[in-house]
């Protein structure tokens, strides 16, 4: 009987090659497989495009919502108010009755921007992998098909002369979101080569703008908590309705931003105005008329802070101190002298991009008294990098002691 093992054929001559098959050569003319059928550029394009229209669907909506529930008006003129607040979310100066405004609500911006971020990385995976087009061709023709949209209606509808700077502002705010898209889809890096002592800044200056913004979101929910009461009577007396109610809430978190950067502009000391004669500071608030939105309800009242909310100062201090922390722990052991200047650097940048953050956080809200509103810059531009630099400076100091620099 023959063995379930032995081999079928017993003629050594015999025997099986595998080879694996090559695949014929592209030609010229061979379609690209990986290439889309339709190139990045339009795709780049038409998402910029499309993300202004979004915005402004979604912006539009929401006042409509809001007209829905009141009895004057009408559907053109609520589209028209939309309009003005989608410029409003871009930069633009709006004029809403009689007033000017040109507060930029930094939360419907922010959703703008992940609209770019999304239409630019689709753009970016779309494109042929051996394609040599750069992340900032990508990222440059999503943020221009975006952009140009918004200044065609802002030569038509708005007021783009009030607040060039802004627009400037939230043009740098939708490249960086399309820069950021595209690489990521790319996987690649947007500033290549820099020196390694510099790749910690980002980071260092990110931490301390989160911790003032934490701050700042601490202070509102306390503030929101101990006046909570004027907060729900000022609401009470727009009477919004349900659907008017809605679109209130949401209005109040496009412009939440704004309000927690203007809550860290109090956190540092410098505190933040309400209008040319009002004055909201740890050393004393003086306020007169304010704005009819139920969130300025948590400003305190008129007079000196009591002195625990002194405690607040620290967190510029805790700001300027993470920074310097996270500048010095990710770069090379180093002398004490040399930590200590990294760590103020890390600190007084911290504090200059929250300065910054500040500025682009305020404008006007109308006429008369109810214009140069938002953090007081001036003061600001002292306490901020003064208070966090300083912070870096001591923090550095104690790291660089703490841990030797290798010979």
């Amino acid at each position: 009987m023959v063995s379930l093992l032995s081999p079928r054929r017993t003629d050594p001559a015999i025997s099986l090659q595998a080879a694996v098959a090559e695949k014929p050569a592209r030609g010229a003319n061979s379609p690209d497989h990986e290439t889309s059928l339709i190139g990045w550029l339009p795709l780049a394009a038409g998402g910029g495009v499309l993300s202004a229209l979004t915005g402004w669907v979604l912006v539009a909506g929401i006042v409509v919502l809001g007209w829905l529930a009141a009895d004057p008006g009408t559907l053109g003129q609520s589209l028209g108010i939309g309009t003005d607040l989608w410029l409003l979310s871009n930069g633009v100066g709006a004029h809403l009755g009689t007033s000017t405004v040109t507060v930029v609500p930094w939360g419907a911006t922010a959703v703008f921007a992940f609209l770019v971020f999304r239409s630019a990385a689709f753009a970016a995976r779309r494109g042929s992998r051996r394609s040599q087009v750069s992340v900032a061709a990508i990222s440059g023709v999503s943020a221009t098909g975006y952009l140009v949209p918004v200044v065609g209606a802002a030569v038509i509808f708005g007021d783009p002369s009030s607040s060039l700077a802004r627009l400037a502002a939230v043009s740098v705010v939708i490249w960086l979101a399309a820069a950021w898209g595209a690489s990521r889809a790319r996987d690649e890096v947007l500033a290549p080569g820099w020196p390694r002592w510099t790749s910690a800044l980002p980071s260092s200056v990110v931490g301390a703008q989160l911790t003032m913004v934490g701050a700042g979101a601490a202070l509102l929910v306390t503030g929101l908590i101990r006046h909570f009461t004027r907060v729900a009577e000022l609401t009470s007396a727009l009477d919004p309705g349900i659907a008017g109610g809605v679109a209130l809430l949401i209005l109040q978190l496009g412009v939440a931003p704004n309000a927690l950067i203007w809550a860290g502009s109090y956190a540092l000391g410098a505190g933040f105005s309400v209008g040319t004669t009002s004055v909201v500071a740890p050393a004393g608030t003086e306020v007169g008329v304010l704005p009819g939105l139920p969130l300025f309800g948590v400003v305190p009242g008129n007079g000196a802070a009591s002195t625990a909310q002194l405690w607040w100062l620290a967190a510029g201090v805790v700001a300027g101190a993470l920074a310097a922390w996270i500048v010095v722990r990710r770069g090379p052991a180093a002398r004490f002298d040399q930590t200590s200047l990294s760590g103020g650097l890390a600190g007084m940048l911290a504090g200059l991009v929250f300065v910054v953050l500040a500025w682009a956080s305020g404008g006007d809200v109308g006429n008369l008294r109810l214009t140069a509103m938002g953090p007081r810059l001036l003061p600001l531009l002292v306490m901020a990098p003064t208070t966090m630099g300083l912070a870096g400076i001591v923090v550095g100091c104690g790291l660089g002691l703490l841990r030797p620099s290798r010979r």
